[in-house]
């Protein structure tokens, strides 16, 4: 059983999944706009990323928590046995480094993108820049507490990677989003295609 100390990393991934606390944001209305084949289509529709061109995946698997095999989160720092989290809305697998509030400890939870769509979650996100991940187009989002990481790996949901860092003995808070992009390789990776 975890420590209660556990309970300030589940609460800064759920800012971080909230979209960093406060209001929600206003749904912009749908505007028209043209796709490659000058077909006008709503920008609520389909990906705000660069178009998939990788087997979209599946999220089918036995246990969510088997998004990542045991030798690779082990060979990626984890020492804590992955634990199922849901919150807002995603059914995650969550892997840890330490325990939380440990210095040195950080955490990150990865899954199927269920409770909003890919062009939602990236408009929570507006400070954040496109990227790839594995050859899938993606979106990756630093706060004050982690990162965010939105991959494109199917047209059913994206992978959302929610990782956070303990406070480092000096005050700061270390960045580890190159550690979540590799889980979230390592993700990407394992899931089989459809």
């Amino acid at each position: 059983m975890r420590n209660t100390a556990a309970c300030g990393i589940a609460v800064l991934t759920s800012l971080l999944l909230a979209g960093c606390g406060g209001p929600a944001a206003e749904e912009p209305q749908a505007s028209e706009t043209t796709t490659k084949t000058g077909q006008p289509t709503s920008e609520n529709t389909g990906s705000p990323l660069p178009e998939r061109t990788a087997p979209a995946k599946d999220f089918q698997l036995a246990d969510v928590c088997d998004i990542v095999p045991e030798n690779r989160w082990r060979a990626l720092g984890a020492d804590q046995e992955p634990e199922p989290n849901d919150g807002n809305g995603n059914h995650l697998c969550e892997y840890q480094k330490g325990k939380a509030g440990e210095t040195g400890s950080w955490s990150v939870s990865l899954g199927k993108n269920q409770a909003r769509g890919l062009h939602e979650s990236i408009q929570a996100h507006p400070d954040g820049e496109e990227v790839s991940v594995a050859g899938y187009p993606a979106y990756k989002s630093e706060t004050s507490v982690g990162c965010l990481y939105y991959v494109d790996v199917s047209d059913e949901a994206s992978l959302l990677v929610s990782g956070v860092s303990s406070i480092g003995e000096d005050g700061s808070i270390p960045t580890k989003c190159d550690l979540f992009k590799k889980f979230a390789t390592a993700a990407v990776e394992n899931l089989p295609d459809t």
